[in-house]
């Protein structure tokens, strides 16, 4: 779906100074508003956490009470390592332009393939919008606040798939009022390679680059950067590379945007930004065999070690057997891709409730990643990539990534093509992946019902008793 500067279906036009739940206007309203200021180098933001919910958390992540959706995000954004320019740890640091938020299992799955994640999105956007506006609004950072002492964000854009979902705000200061174009787009690539239990999505943001244009039109034909945000959920296990290879190529066939010259795919852009629940563990036969009571054991005693807050010693050895290095290695998934450092313990699975205690019914592994490509290619700088580890509620631990770019390379675009063209019936899947969401998310919800909310076993069994004593009573009178 294209959101135009003319007209913008599902972006609320609303007052300044964000009331709840705004969206940015894109709009003729948003004409007198002047240009951002032109930052030297783009600082962009990009967390991601898999919410694995118990179902008995289903209605408090349904409530506007809940802080479960943004409770981990200000300790994701915080930056822990020394920067270039001489600040140190814990010192503030400049706020970013771009805030990009994934989620994964949002909520109970059932309940978004029926649809209610966007009731989820519209009670917690703006808690996550005030998270990132406080983390970045101190008296020691005035270069971060406007006239009023706030460093402000406006919500460019949202959209869910199932449970998947992406959030991405833009810095007032500086880009929010020089966004010429939004487009967002889905993808549903689970069960029947189109449910929405694992897909992702898309939102591209277009950028007035060039100093003396003008928001009413005149500098139509100036300088523009393109960036692009992914959120993803890959399919799970150890031994499904092979289906998250499927599940990318999907992704990359039928992500697809507009521009000037027709279908874009989400390569077809200045920065790319891939991030999720990507699903890759560490292999126990390749390069080397490992002992997996021993390995869940080792990483334990290493996510313990990082209590502290220091970045984790890795071992180089254990970074080999990761799988979606090894996947690119080989040419099969995740082209082009770049990723910081990994200083961190594996992401997954820890007990829940357990800030170290992995559980011995999976294989360890950094599933939830924060990729990049970028135009700028080596000039890109990360300037922090971590986990959280003091966040606890899911078996996953958030992680988020920073990125400086500099203002000089923007406007160009990545020169690696895309490894796959576009799925020409891309549009009738996501109709399709649409009906098949919603029939089998409706039909889940009556058998939670039937099973009193707390299990579709239960349910199952209690609509099989009602169906047999509705026909024994047919056929006896």
């Amino acid at each position: 779906m294209k959101l135009s500067l003319s007209h913008s279906p599902g972006i609320a036009a609303s007052p300044p100074h964000h009331p709840p739940r705004q969206l940015l206007r894109l709009g003729p309203s948003s004409r007198a508003e002047p240009l951002g200021q032109m930052p030297a180098d783009y600082r962009i933001a990009c967390a991601t956490y898999n919410g694995k919910l118990v179902s008995e958390q289903a209605q408090s992540v349904l409530s506007d009470s809940s802080e479960h959706l943004s409770a981990w995000l200000a300790p994701s954004l915080l930056r822990q390592t020394d920067d270039d320019d001489g600040r140190s740890r814990g010192e503030q640091q400049p706020a970013p332009d771009f805030v990009a938020i994934g989620f994964q299992e949002m909520i109970p799955l059932h309940l978004a393939l029926a649809g209610l994640t966007r009731k989820a999105l519209d009670l917690h956007d703006d808690k996550l919008r005030v998270a990132i506006e406080s983390l970045y609004t101190t008296a020691a950072s005035p270069g971060n606040a406007d006239e009023g002492g706030k460093t402000r964000y406006s919500l460019v854009a949202r959209r869910a798939i199932g449970g998947i979902a992406l959030l991405v705000y833009a810095r007032d200061e500086t880009v929010a009022t020089r966004i010429k174009d939004v487009q967002v787009n889905s993808v549903g690539c689970g069960v029947f390679g189109l449910l929405g239990n694992k897909g992702a999505v898309g939102i591209r943001v277009t950028l007035r680059e060039s100093a003396g244009s003008e928001v009413d039109g005149a500098g139509d034909g100036g300088a523009e950067s393109s960036w692009t945000f992914v959120s993803a959920h890959l399919a799970a296990h150890q031994d499904q590379n092979e289906a998250r290879s499927h599940d990318w190529r999907s992704i990359v066939e039928r992500l697809v945007f507009q521009d000037a010259g027709g279908a874009a795919q989400m390569y077809d852009t200045g920065h790319l930004f891939f991030f999720g629940d990507l699903n890759y563990r560490i292999s126990l036969t390749s390069p080397e065999r490992l002992d997996r009571d021993k390995l869940v054991h080792d990483l334990s005693e290493l996510a313990t070690a990082s209590r502290e807050g220091a970045a984790a010693a890795v071992p180089t050895k254990l970074l080999a057997q990761d799988q979606l290095r090894q996947e690119q290695a080989h040419d099969t998934a995740l082209h082009h891709l770049r990723e910081g450092a990994i200083t961190f313990p594996p992401t997954y699975k820890y007990i829940p409730g357990s800030r170290d205690e992995l559980s011995s019914k999976r294989v360890p592994g950094w599933c939830d990643r924060v990729l990049y490509a970028s135009a700028a290619q080596g000039e890109v700088k990360v300037l922090n990539y971590r986990s959280v580890m003091e966040f606890t509620r899911s078996d996953h631990k958030p992680v988020a990534a920073q990125f400086l770019l500099p203002a000089s390379s923007v406007t160009q675009r990545i020169k690696d093509r895309s490894p796959y063209t576009v799925d020409p019936l891309w549009r009738v899947k996501q109709l399709a992946g649409l009906v098949l969401d919603r029939l089998v998310g409706s039909v889940w919800c009556l058998l939670m019902l039937a099973g009193f909310n707390r299990d579709l076993r239960l349910g199952i069994f209690n609509v099989a008793i009602l169906a047999a004593t509705i026909l024994y009573g047919r056929n006896r009178f």
